[in-house]
């Protein structure tokens, strides 16, 4: 009797630590998302009261945080002093295109820009939004723009590759679990073919960044989804060419 209530101590003892452990990671990862959500709200926020009061005809990144993080602005200068241009970043991380076609008309619309360069999709990805589905919210946000801004040059991107192979983060491994190349590529032929409908500027990059193995390059990313400076690079002068 005395050891089979010491087994028992023994298997809750060991648990124990197991319980609380999977408590925290719930309990961390739900603050994470809340607090994301909060900070996605606040940056539409801000958005649509700068965009009020922006210069009009601007060129205008929108997407994700594959935008968000990219510098536009210095990035882009030459065109700006060539053209006059102004660039406008108007990328928020962990958006889908769900979130993005709720915010598009007061956050980028508004503006009436010249061109409005979109890259999206990959977030829904993980989230595991059919590529169907991404595919027609992308198509209602090129309506609203045809409708809202019609001299509005639109160039629509193709999501670009990610890489698996070469993380080692465990971070990393987490962020890319429900992501995979094979989806990408069949989201950006189904994109392409939206853009041969709709008429409008098709941009797929992808040949710039990707390795032998149709893999984001590893030494275009820090973390196997986003592209450092060095990848942004690789890709500037194919979006400088698709510009007006």
């Amino acid at each position: 009797m005395k050891k089979h209530k010491t087994l028992w101590v023994g298997i809750i003892c060991a648990f124990v630590p197991i319980l609380i452990t999977i408590f925290l990671v719930v309990f961390v990862f739900n603050q994470v998302g809340e607090m994301g959500e909060n900070e996605r709200l606040h940056k539409t926020q801000n958005y649509e009261q700068l965009s009020q009061d922006s210069l009009k005809e601007t060129t205008v990144f929108f997407g994700d945080s594959i935008t968000e993080l990219c510098p536009v602005e210095d990035l882009y200068a030459a065109y700006t002093r060539k053209t006059g241009v102004p660039i406008i970043n108007r990328g928020i991380s962990a958006e889908t295109t769900d979130s993005m076609l709720k915010r598009i008309e007061k956050t980028v619309l508004v503006m009436k820009p010249k061109n409005l360069v979109m890259l999206m999709g990959i977030n829904d990805i993980a989230a595991k939004v059919d590529n169907q589905q991404i595919a027609s919210n992308i198509k209602q946000m090129i309506t609203l723009t045809k409708q809202q801004s019609p001299k509005t040059h639109i160039i629509l991107q193709a999501v670009y590759p990610i890489n698996k192979t070469d993380r080692e983060s465990l971070f990393d491994k987490f962020q890319l679990r429900d992501r995979d190349n094979q989806t990408i590529d069949e989201l950006n032929e189904m994109l392409e073919s939206l853009a041969k409908e709709e008429k409008i500027t098709f941009l797929n990059v992808n040949s710039y960044l990707m390795d032998k193995n149709k893999e984001l390059k590893k030494e275009y990313t820090f973390d196997g989804l986003h592209p450092n400076m060095q990848g942004y690079l690789a890709i500037r002068d194919a979006i400088l060419e698709a510009l007006d």
